[in-house]
C-alpha cells in the first residue's frame, strides 16, 4: 500500500505521519511513502524506514508556478512507482492541489482510496478551484473514507457518491501535549484557548462576543487565539476587551504542546464545520471543548462527557457553555477526565489504523471480486 500526501504543514503530513506509523506497527501491510521533501517533518518521516517515491514541491508561490510546470514529469514518475513495485491500493491521505492532475493518468488499476477531510470547501477558503477539485477527485477515488458521519453524509447527497464505498474512521490524537491536564490553581485566571487559522467560518467573532458577556459576570477568566490568518476583522472587539491574548502566525509543531499546556477550555465557536484535529488535539492534553452544535463537531464533543456542545451557534450560547464549566469544577474534571480517557480509548492511532486496515481489506476484496475494474462507476 501507498499513502499518499504532498502538503508541507499543517495536519496533513501529520495525519499521514501517525497513520503511517501504526499501520507499520501492525506490521500486515508492506507499506511505501510519497511525500514532499519539503514538509515540515520530512524528517521525522525518514524514522519509520519505508520505502517511497519522493518529489520536491514547492516553499512560496512562485515556486509553485515553476514547480507545476514540472508535473506530467511527476505523474509519469509516480505511476511508473506504483507499478514497478505492485502497489495494491494507493491511499490519498488528504486532497492536494496537485492530486487530479495526478489521477488523470491513472489506469483503473491500482484502486485509489481517498480520505476526504472536507466534502465542501469552507467559507472563506472557498475559491472555484478547490470546490471543483475536491469533486473532482471523488470521481476517480475506488472508495473514500471520511473523518466523521457528517462528511460522508455530505459526501453522498452533495456528490452523489455511493454509500456502500464510503466508510468513517475518525481521527485519531495528536499528541502535542499529551497527559498534560491543566490542574486547578488558587489566583490566577482560567484559560480558554482559540487554536487554529482565522477563517470566517470558525466564529471567532461570536466567541470574542461570548468572551466580553463573561467578562461582565467575572475576570478570573482569560482567552487565547493562536493562529495566522487576518486579524483584521476582529482588532475592534479585542482592543475593547481585557484579557485576549492574540498570536497571530503560523504555529510550528514545536509550540503547540506548551499552547494547550497554559489552556483550560478549547472553544471552537464555529459557525459550519466538517470535523477538527484540534478536538483529538485538546482531547489528548485532557482539556474539556466546548464547541457550537455544527457539522461534525456533534459527533466528535460527547456532551458532558468530554466537553459542552453548545445550545445554538450565537454569542450568549458559547458564553453559557463555558459558564457551565466554570462554575462547577466537578463538571470541569468530569469533562476533562472524560477527554482524556476518549483519546487513550478510541482516539489512538493503533485503534484507528485497526479501523482503517479494515476498509483497505475490503477496498482490495471489491477489485478482486470486480477484476480490476473501478470500484465505483
Amino acid at each position: 500500500m501507498l499513502l499518499w500526501y504532498w502538503g508541507r504543514r499543517g495536519g496533513g503530513p501529520r495525519y499521514t505521519y501517525e497513520l503511517a506509523r501504526a499501520l507499520l506497527e501492525d506490521g500486515d501491510l508492506e507499506l511505501h511513502l510519497s511525500l514532499s521533501r519539503q514538509s515540515e517533518i520530512f524528517d521525522e518521516f525518514a524514522t519509520l524506514q519505508a520505502p517511497g517515491w519522493h518529489i520536491d514541491t514547492y516553499t512560496g508561490l512562485g515556486q509553485a508556478a515553476a514547480a507545476t510546470l514540472r508535473l506530467p514529469l511527476v505523474r509519469h514518475g509516480f505511476w511508473r512507482y506504483v507499478a514497478d513495485q505492485e502497489i495494491d491500493l494507493v491511499v490519498g491521505t488528504m486532497s492536494h492541489i496537485w492530486n487530479v492532475p495526478v489521477l488523470l493518468g491513472r489506469r483503473s488499476r491500482p484502486p485509489y482510496l481517498l480520505v476526504l477531510h472536507d466534502a465542501l470547501p469552507h467559507k472563506g477558503d472557498d475559491v472555484p478551484l478547490r470546490g471543483w477539485l475536491l469533486g473532482k477527485e471523488t470521481t476517480y477515488a475506488d472508495g473514500v473514507v471520511t473523518l466523521t458521519q457528517h462528511v460522508r453524509d455530505v459526501l453522498c447527497t452533495e456528490h452523489g457518491y455511493p454509500s456502500s464505498a464510503s466508510w468513517v474512521v475518525p481521527h485519531g490524537v495528536f499528541a502535542y501535549a499529551r497527559g498534560a491536564m491543566r490542574r486547578a490553581a488558587k489566583g490566577r485566571p482560567h484559560r480558554l484557548l482559540f487554536f487554529g487559522r482565522l477563517l470566517p467560518y470558525k466564529g471567532l467573532d461570536l466567541l470574542l462576543e461570548a468572551f466580553g458577556l463573561l467578562r461582565e459576570r467575572r475576570q478570573d477568566v482569560e482567552l487565547v487565539i493562536a493562529g495566522p490568518g487576518d486579524a483584521a476583522p476582529y482588532k475592534g472587539q479585542i482592543d475593547q476587551l481585557a484579557g485576549v491574548h492574540l498570536d497571530n502566525r503560523w504555529i510550528e509543531e514545536g509550540e503547540i504542546g506548551a499552547i494547550f499546556r497554559g489552556a483550560d477550555i478549547c472553544v471552537l465557536p464555529y459557525r459550519e464545520a466538517s470535523q477538527s484535529g484540534v478536538v483529538a488535539t485538546a482531547y489528548a492534553a485532557g482539556i474539556p471543548v466546548v464547541t457550537t452544535p455544527v457539522g461534525g463537531l456533534v459527533e466528535q464533543v460527547h456532551h458532558e462527557r468530554t466537553g459542552i456542545v453548545c445550545e445554538a451557534v450565537s454569542a450568549e450560547a458559547i458564553a453559557s457553555a463555558v459558564a457551565r464549566l466554570l462554575d462547577s469544577p466537578q463538571l470541569m474534571q468530569k469533562c476533562a477526565h472524560g477527554a482524556a480517557r476518549e483519546a487513550e480509548e478510541n482516539l489512538a492511532w493503533p485503534a484507528i489504523a485497526g479501523r482503517f486496515k479494515g476498509v483497505v481489506d475490503e477496498v482490495l476484496r471489491r477489485d478482486r471480486e470486480q477484476g480490476g475494474r473501478p470500484c465505483v462507476a
